[in-house]
């Protein structure tokens, strides 16, 4: 392959390494029936059959506190449009304001679970908690997903149709990207 790049060495800690990843918005519920709405991007499947995801939370977190209290969540697709959105999400704590209503969100229902999704989401997943594992000050929270809705001019056979769906993914800060072009390998 012939690569003439060298590599540099950058703090251990720079986990924007790994970036850029989906964001998504986590829609969790209170024991009072109190919605919350926080931006992820976090999050990743860990089993097929059956589905389990997993996701990474503060500990200090309403959303946290919320999984603990109902153990259920839905987890929204958002898109390019709903970046601003995704932002606020993200830089607001939902302890002591309620985000649903300062962000104008609308419920979308779920089938499975009181959690609804949100509405104008690319889609969105109903989740219920099956375990938390403490990992410092942050819990990976392990679920099973009960089930998934998405929007059916956006998704086809094999997954979302990346033409249509600008699906929103978070670099940094108030930094965001969208996909640009697809890849196919070749059969060999």
């Amino acid at each position: 392959m012939g690569y003439s790049q060298s590599y540099i060495s950058i703090d251990p800690g720079e986990y924007h390494v790994l970036h850029p990843r989906p964001a998504y918005l986590i829609v969790s519920v209170d024991k009072n029936g109190s919605l919350n709405a926080m931006a992820a991007s976090w999050v990743m499947p860990v089993n097929d059959e059956p589905f389990i995801i997993a996701l990474a939370l503060d500990k200090e977190t309403k959303t946290y506190q919320n999984l603990v209290e109902t153990g259920e969540f839905t987890v929204n697709v958002m898109g390019e449009e709903h970046a601003t959105l995704v932002y606020r999400a993200g830089s607001l704590s939902g302890k002591n304001i309620d985000k649903w209503r300062l962000l104008k969100l609308e419920p979308e229902p779920s089938k499975q679970i009181r959690t609804p999704g949100v509405k104008g989401s690319y889609g969105f997943l109903e989740c219920r908690v099956e375990r938390f594992i403490d990992v410092e000050s942050v819990a990976l929270v392990l679920a099973r997903v009960l089930a998934i809705h998405v929007r059916g001019d956006l998704y086809e056979r094999y997954g979302w149709n990346l033409e249509k769906a600008r699906i929103l993914m978070h670099v940094r800060g108030r930094v965001f990207t969208v996909p640009g072009k697809i890849v196919v390998v070749p059969k060999s």
